[in-house]
């Protein structure tokens, strides 16, 4: 029984049972406790913990933190894309400025005021932590936003993990022109830039900062924030609003709700500070895309919320299972097994009923 407890504990990365060691040839538990006492003692000694009854216990606590994790996490999941910039007026800029250090324009630090405001409107007093790429006009746009929030408290975390695809170093117009005419042949997800990232390298590093994203959610001490052993933890933030660029809005939903690349190429990118949100299910930890923030114009109070831009036309209808992750795509072989509109993905841009030898009607 030491033996089959100790292996389910190495397996489930549970810390050792105290009194559990190796010895010549089994696991003795408690030895010192076991031993022969060299005084009378008062009252006889605890009982030994059965190993099985140890290991149960070290599972159902392991089970109840991450139940309890799932329920910290929080309401919504906020993604703002920047103000407009200097680059998104002026193309050229590029050719002498780091991406890096393309500032806002007197419009784009007041779109990032408005954004405040707006996302101010949906979460009301609700506390929040703000993700945002260290890119300058990221951060313009989030001093800007900020505003909205005068005199609460709020968690900041730079991450550079959500900065702006890398398309080379200084930009020639010229050549940027051609790049991005053969990109659009080559396809945008695949394509890699000259000195830069391919779309497939963004999607690796978001995938990396999601799982990040989730720890903090759930584990109370990801970090050690100086609280001595019985000074309860801090309320979890509410909100998680990540402030980013357009590709990484629809590269982070693409990671999280599973969108194929073809779906992924049908979602256009957000302007400049629309906001996304992704809220939470009630009674589980998954998030859905309850889709773009609006305010109608004039308005101050309320709002509702919109399908991101997709299609051909930018206004078709955005499929259901596209707003909600899935583990997996059910498909069962055979004639018009690719009608369904999860599947449709599957037949484009090569035919996979004549690649598997089976008479799909698609």
């Amino acid at each position: 029984r030491c033996v089959l407890a100790a292996t389910f504990a190495v397996a489930a990365g549970l810390r050792p049972m105290p009194g559990l060691s190796f010895g010549s040839s089994t696991l003795r538990p408690l030895a010192a406790a076991a031993a022969p006492p060299r005084r009378r003692l008062r009252s006889p000694p605890p009982q030994l913990l059965d190993p099985l009854d140890w290991l149960a216990d070290q599972l159902e606590v392991r089970l109840r933190a991450r139940r309890e994790g799932k329920l910290r996490r929080p309401k919504r999941i906020i993604l703002v894309r920047h103000g407009q910039s200097e680059g998104n007026v002026n193309r050229t800029a590029y050719q002498s400025t780091p991406d890096s250090q393309i500032a806002l324009t007197e419009v784009g630090w007041a779109q990032g005021v408005v954004a405040g405001l707006q996302i101010r409107e949906l979460v009301k007093n609700e506390s929040i932590r703000c993700f945002y790429s260290p890119y300058l006009r990221a951060r313009q746009t989030l001093l800007a936003l900020l505003q909205a929030f005068d005199s609460q408290t709020v968690q900041l975390s730079s991450e550079p993990r959500l900065r702006e695809q890398d398309f080379g170093n200084f930009q020639d117009d010229a050549q940027m022109s051609r790049v991005l005419a053969e990109r659009q042949v080559f396809g945008r997800f695949y394509y890699r830039f000259p000195d830069g990232e391919a779309g497939t390298d963004v999607f690796d590093r978001m995938a990396s900062f999601i799982t990040y994203l989730f720890r903090t959610m759930t584990e109370r001490d990801y970090f050690d924030d100086g609280r001595a052993a019985h000074e309860p933890a801090a309320p979890p933030p509410q909100n998680y609003v990540l402030v980013t660029h357009g590709l990484l809005m629809r590269i982070f939903c693409m990671c999280y709700l599973r969108w194929t690349v073809t779906e992924f190429e049908q979602v256009w990118n957000p302007s400049n500070c629309e906001i996304w949100v992704l809220e939470k299910v009630p009674r589980t930890g998954r998030y859905r895309l309850a889709g773009r923030w609006r305010q109608p114009h004039g308005q101050h109070h309320g709002g509702h919320f919109l399908d991101v831009r997709y299609g051909k036309s930018r206004h078709a209808y955005v499929p259901s299972h596209m707003k909600q992750p899935s583990d997996a795509r059910i498909i069962v072989p055979g004639p018009n097994c690719l009608n369904a509109e999860a599947l449709r993905g599957l037949s484009d841009p090569m035919d996979i009923g004549t690649a598997l030898g089976i008479p799909f009607s698609v």
